[in-house]
């Protein structure tokens, strides 16, 4: 009987213990609640701070991009406002500046620039351009490749020394009636009555060892002879021919051509 009196103590006691426990840890969570409070609250008010700051900043800066925004705009249409109106009149300024943009906006590969020049002759309205591109090095001397089923590996083969030259001769002739081409194409108020083309390539030259420049082809064509051709069935270097052009005999061994017989177009 004593023993189940004290084991009954010895619960009560244990419970009132935990009792006690519990209700001092909830008595000290209960008292630290105003000061986490306040902490957080201190927190929020630092971050919103923050936040309000950031918004302020990004939108001053979105504010003065947006007005550099509006000030290149204003500026670029009334740059093109000026070259329509250049365009119309014919002035000298605003077609070779056109003529700048149609073939700036000419794509060749990146491993082969073409660069162009022009200068506008508004008495006869003749376009003068130049043009340059890369020499014979920059042709590439592969012809295919082959693939070994047995090794399972891909080679190259080397192009012939005439196909070598060939190609190169091919790229001269091509990029020679193309510059002409997107000059009239693009032209559609008709300023350009005639394009006198020089195309050639910057070198060093084996004589001298310094930078030279050897032309490869000099010819001068009306627009309506251009016009008559069919460029889709033509054979580039026998059209040059055709328009009296002067054309090295041999581009990949800047052999340079001989402008002093090209015809001036009428």
């Amino acid at each position: 009987m004593f023993g189940r009196k004290q084991k009954a103590a010895d619960a009560l006691a244990a419970v009132e213990r935990q009792y006690a426990h519990d209700y001092s840890e909830w008595k000290t969570a209960t008292e630290e609640l105003p000061a986490r409070r306040s902490a957080q609250s201190a927190a929020y008010a630092a971050a919103e701070d923050a936040r309000q700051a950031a918004l302020a900043q990004a939108t001053a800066r979105y504010q003065t991009e947006s007005v550099e925004r509006e000030r290149l705009v204003t500026e670029q249409n009334e740059s093109l406002d000026q070259l329509i109106a250049g365009l119309a009149y014919g002035t000298v300024d605003a077609v070779q500046e056109y003529v700048g943009i149609v073939l700036a906006n000419s794509v060749y590969p990146e491993w082969f620039p073409v660069s162009h020049t022009a200068t506008f002759e508004p008495t006869s309205a003749e376009l003068s351009l130049r043009v340059v591109m890369p020499g014979p090095d920059a042709v590439p001397t592969v012809k295919a490749y082959r693939y070994t089923k047995t090794t399972d590996e891909i080679t190259p083969v080397a192009a012939t020394q005439k196909e070598t030259k060939d190609r190169y001769a091919r790229a001269v002739h091509n990029i020679a009636l193309r510059s002409i081409h997107e000059v009239f194409e693009a032209d559609r108020r008709r300023l350009v009555l005639s394009i006198s083309l020089e195309l050639g390539t910057e070198t060093v030259s084996p004589a001298t060892g310094k930078p030279t420049y050897v032309p490869l082809v000099a010819v001068a064509v009306r627009r309506d002879e251009f016009e008559a051709l069919d460029l889709s069935a033509v054979v580039p270097s026998a059209t040059l021919e055709h328009l009296g052009a002067s054309v090295s005999k041999n581009p990949h061994g800047l052999v340079p051509a001989v402008a002093g017989g090209v015809r001036r177009a009428r």
